[in-house]
C-alpha cells in the first residue's frame, strides 16, 4: 500500500520540477527543486503521511481482510514456502532474477545518448557560450567525432578465363549420283550402249558351200534364235574345204561370231557436297555452334581469345568433322564500380575479404575501413542559459522507403529456404536429374518447353510430363544433350538432361551463385549430377549480384498484407480517440 502511495508523490514531484525546470526565471526554478526535495523526503516518510488504508477498498469485505489477513496464521516456513512457489511461477521474477547480474545496457553508442553527453562533456562551453568541435553555440549544433565502421567494394582485375566449345547440329542434303565417262545417268543407275559378240555351238554364223550335195545354205542363231535383225556377223572363227566323192566334188565351211548391240548397265555412284559425309543415303554436315562453358555477369567483357585444343579431325556421330580449334579459351575482364573511390582518404582499411566470385576467380573484394566521422545535428542548444536540451533527442530523423526491399527480402527468403536443406551433411538446394527423349521429326517432341496443359505429353513418360511442367514453372536449369542411340554410326534418338529445383529461389541461387559466381557445373549430359551447394559456397556467393527479379512475383502474391482498417481502430482504441 505504502509503496503506490509514494510513488504518487513522487510522480507528483517530479512532474512538477519538469514543468517548473524549463521556466525562464532563475528564482522559479529554484523555489521549485527546493519543494520537490521537500516533497520527496516526505514521501519516504509514510507516517508523516496522511494514508486512509480503507481508501483503498471497495467493500466491507476487503476491508476486513486488511485488519485480519488470511496470512497472519501462516508460520515463517510456510510463508517462505509460498513465497518461493510464487517466486517460480511468476514471469516478471524469473526475468528480474536471469537478468539481475548482467549489468545496466550500455547506451553510450545510442545517437541520442551521445548528444546528451556532449553537454555534459563540454558543459563549461555551453555555460560560458563558447564554441568547439563539438558544441556551436552560434548555430545551436552539436558533434559528434567518432571512427565509424564503413564497408565498401573495390575491384580486383582479376582476368577471368572461360572456356567454349562446339556444340553441333546435323545437316543434311540429298546424294547426289555420278557415272564414268561415257556413261548415262539414268534415276541411280548409270548405262552405256554396248555391242556383244558369241561364239559357242548355240552362238554363231554358219554358212556352207560347193557341190557336194546339200547346196549352198547359211543361218545364225542367239541363244537358238534365229532372226535376222538385229544380229550381224562378227569375227571369223572357223574356215575350211574339203573333198567329196572321191575328190570329184569339193565344198567349204565358214563361221563368223554372232553379234548384236546391248545397254550395259552398272549401279551409279554416290556423292556428297563439299564438306557434306554420305551417311546412308544421306549427305550430312556436322554444323558447330559455340557455346560458353561458364555464365559471367554483364560487366565482364572479353579481351582476348586463344585456341588450347587445336585443328583435328573427330568423329561427331559417327560423322568425321574438322575443327581448326576444337576449344576456345577467352579471357574476361569485369568492369565494376569502385565503391571505396567514395569514401574519405584518411579511412584506414581493416580488412578484405572477396565478395564476388565469377568462374571461380575473385572479381571483387569486400574492404571494411575506420573512417573518422564528424556527424552534427541542430539541437534545442541554448548556450549561457539555464536550458538544455534533457534527453538529447533534438533532431527529427525522416525515415525514407528502401528501394532495394524486394532484393533484399527476396535474398532473406533464398537464405530462409537453405535453412531447411540444412541436414548431416549439409545437402543446400540440391537438384533432380532428369530427363527427356528428343524426338525425329513427325513424332512427339517429349523435351518442349511449353504445352503441356494441352495433352502434348500423351506418348510421353509420366517422368517426362512432370519435367515439362516444371520448365513450365522455371523451376529447370538445362544441363546439355546427347546422343541414345546410333544406328550405322547415325544417331536415331537423342536426350535432354535438365536439373529440376523445389522452388525457383533455388534454381535462381544455383544458376548465378554456385554457377555463375563459384565456376560449379551440374555435371554431363549423359551424367548430370545437380549437385548441392555447401554452406561453406553459400557463404561465398554475392548475393548483391543476384538478379532475383524471376522471383519477385512469386513473392508478391504470396505475401498477406496487413488489415489497415483494423490496424486503424485498434490505434484509436489504445489512444482513446
Amino acid at each position: 500500500m505504502f509503496p503506490m502511495r509514494l510513488y504518487f508523490w513522487t510522480a507528483l514531484a517530479l512532474s512538477l520540477f519538469c514543468t517548473l525546470a524549463f521556466a525562464d526565471d532563475q528564482q522559479t526554478f529554484t523555489d521549485s527543486a527546493n519543494w520537490a526535495k521537500q516533497t520527496a523526503s516526505q514521501a519516504l516518510t509514510p507516517n508523516a503521511l496522511p494514508l486512509n488504508i480503507d481508501e483503498y477498498c471497495a467493500d466491507a469485505t476487503c476491508r476486513r481482510d486488511i485488519r485480519a489477513p488470511k496470512e497472519a496464521n501462516l508460520s515463517d516456513s510456510d510463508i517462505n514456502a509460498q513465497k518461493g512457489a510464487a517466486f517460480a511461477s511468476d514471469e516478471v521474477a524469473q526475468s528480474i532474477n536471469a537478468n539481475f547480474n548482467q549489468g545496466r545496457p550500455d547506451i553510450k553508442n545510442d545517437p541520442a545518448m551521445q548528444f546528451a553527453l556532449l553537454g555534459q562533456e563540454n558543459a563549461f562551453e555551453v555555460t560560458h557560450g563558447l564554441s568547439n568541435a563539438y558544441v556551436d553555440c552560434q548555430k545551436g549544433t552539436q558533434c559528434t567525432i567518432e571512427h565509424r565502421p564503413r564497408q565498401c567494394n573495390q575491384p580486383t582485375n582479376n582476368a577471368v578465363p572461360c572456356d567454349k566449345i562446339p556444340v553441333f547440329k546435323p545437316e543434311t542434303t540429298p546424294v547426289s549420283y555420278q557415272c564414268k565417262s561415257g556413261w548415262t545417268l539414268n534415276g541411280t543407275l548409270c548405262k552405256k550402249p554396248s555391242v556383244e559378240c558369241r561364239y559357242d555351238y548355240y552362238n554363231k554364223v554358219l554358212e556352207h558351200g560347193g557341190n557336194c550335195g546339200g547346196g549352198d545354205y547359211s543361218y545364225a542363231w542367239w541363244e537358238r534364235q534365229r532372226p535376222n535383225f538385229p544380229y550381224w556377223k562378227g569375227k571369223k572363227t572357223y574356215d575350211r574345204e574339203y573333198n567329196c566323192r572321191g575328190g570329184e566334188h569339193s565344198g567349204w565351211e565358214k563361221n563368223w561370231e554372232i553379234c548384236r548391240a546391248i545397254e550395259l548397265s552398272e549401279p551409279a555412284t554416290p556423292t556428297c557436297s563439299s564438306g557434306y559425309t554420305l551417311a546412308g543415303h544421306t549427305c550430312v554436315k556436322q554444323v558447330p555452334s559455340w557455346q560458353s562453358q561458364c555464365s559471367l555477369i554483364n560487366s565482364c567483357k572479353a579481351i582476348s581469345e586463344t585456341c588450347i585444343d587445336g585443328p583435328q579431325t573427330r568423329l561427331i556421330n559417327g560423322i568425321p568433322t574438322y575443327l581448326d580449334c576444337w576449344k576456345y579459351r577467352t579471357t574476361y575482364h569485369c568492369e565494376l564500380s569502385d565503391s571505396c573511390a567514395t569514401l574519405p582518404k584518411d579511412c584506414q582499411e581493416q580488412s578484405r575479404t572477396c565478395s564476388l566470385k565469377q568462374n571461380g576467380v575473385c572479381v571483387e573484394d569486400e574492404v571494411k575501413k575506420a573512417c573518422p566521422h564528424k556527424q552534427c545535428s541542430t539541437t534545442q542548444l541554448s548556450c549561457g542559459e539555464q536550458s538544455f536540451c534533457l534527453d538529447g533527442d533534438c533532431y527529427t530523423e525522416e525515415p525514407k522507403l528502401n528501394g532495394n526491399f524486394d532484393k533484399s527480402v527476396a535474398a532473406l527468403a533464398g537464405l530462409s529456404e537453405a535453412v531447411k536443406d540444412i541436414g548431416d551433411p549439409p545437402q543446400i538446394f540440391t537438384g533432380k536429374p532428369m530427363k527427356c527423349d528428343k524426338k525425329l521429326a513427325g513424332f512427339n517432341d517429349c523435351c518442349k518447353d511449353s504445352g503441356w496443359g494441352q495433352n502434348l505429353g500423351a506418348k510421353c513418360s509420366e517422368a517426362e510430363e512432370a519435367l515439362g511442367k516444371a520448365k513450365e514453372k522455371g523451376l529447370t536449369l538445362y544441363v546439355g544433350e546427347y546422343c541414345a542411340s546410333k544406328v550405322l554410326g547415325v544417331c536415331t534418338r537423342k536426350k535432354r538432361s535438365y536439373c529440376v529445383y523445389d522452388s525457383k529461389l533455388a534454381k535462381i541461387i544455383q544458376e548465378q551463385g554456385s554457377i555463375g559466381q563459384l565456376g560449379k557445373g551440374l555435371g554431363s549430359a549423359k551424367s548430370p549430377t545437380c549437385a548441392a551447394i555447401t554452406p561453406e559456397e553459400l557463404g561465398q556467393i554475392n548475393f548483391e549480384y543476384i538478379d532475383f527479379k524471376e522471383f519477385y512475383p512469386e513473392m508478391h502474391a504470396n505475401t498477406q498484407l496487413p488489415n489497415f482498417d483494423e490496424i486503424k481502430k485498434r490505434l484509436q482504441s489504445a489512444t482513446g480517440n
